[in-house]
């Protein structure tokens, strides 16, 4: 594994010096969190090839070539379930730029989906109150080990968009810029100027989910985002947990 201070210009200087780019990694979030001590604010780990990917929950976090992974580090002691959310619009902005007339949604708490293929997820976690990291995994143009994959998915190319792995940095400081401006807004209590754009964003308003918390599964009618990030569902308040599912049918209680 080497170490780049980021991209260069033709004669060989850095360019970023905010980056700090790796050529193998098994997580960029792990490698951060091991090293946020000396990681600044904005701070940007990146890799082409990250061999051990993390999702929420455990789970594993596919990167073949062609999916952009980065870790983000923000100075920034706010709600990890607001700052999920956050960079899940700083990345929507940025495709969007990519993909003029695309419009991207949002599934809570922390995927980026077109129709219901998925497209990006978020991984937010904390060293220390206040620092987080950010990992942001992108499909920018995967090369996917086999058809189930472009079922279930889809990409920055498939969109419209003439990217290229050779175009991930490029991207990468998009989505810092729209990062650094959302976290600016959160920073002075701004997460209330955020909400109309997740609110517009988000799928699974007025849907019927299952719902996964721990080893619980119940559904019933998602009714959005309250005032706090959070979804509310049949009434009630979640702070965290996972939508298994998602269907436009009326509610009914009591799914799984």
């Amino acid at each position: 594994m080497t170490h780049d201070p980021g991209p260069r210009t033709p004669d060989g200087a850095p360019s970023a010096p905010w980056l700090i780019h790796l050529d193998e990694v098994p997580s960029t979030n792990t490698w951060a969190l091991e090293r946020w001590q000396a990681l600044a604010h904005g701070a940007v780990v990146y890799t082409t090839r990250q061999t051990g990917g993390r999702g929420r929950g455990g789970n594993t976090w596919e990167a073949p070539p062609g999916v952009l992974t980065a870790s983000f580090v923000l100075h920034l002691p706010t709600d990890a379930g607001q700052l999920a959310l956050a960079a899940g619009l700083a990345t929507v902005h940025a495709v969007e730029d990519l993909v003029p007339g695309q419009r991207i949604g949002l599934k809570w708490p922390n995927d980026l989906v077109v129709g219901r293929r998925k497209l990006a997820g978020i991984l937010c976690e904390r060293p220390s109150p206040s620092v987080a990291v950010v990992g942001i995994g992108l499909n920018l143009a995967p090369v996917w080990p086999d058809s189930s994959w472009e079922d279930r998915t889809t990409s920055v190319s498939a969109l419209g968009a003439e990217v290229t792995v050779a175009d991930s940095l490029r991207v990468v400081g998009m989505i810092r810029r729209y990062l650094l401006e959302a976290a600016g807004l959160l920073r002075t209590g701004g997460f209330a100027a955020l909400l109309p754009a997740l609110r517009e964003r988000d799928v699974l308003r007025g849907r019927t989910v299952a719902i996964e918390v721990g080893h619980e599964r119940w559904g019933g009618r998602a009714e959005g985002l309250d005032d706090q990030g959070c979804l509310l569902v049949n009434g009630q308040t979640l702070r965290a947990g996972h939508v298994a599912a998602w269907v436009e049918t009326p509610p009914v209680s009591g799914i799984g």
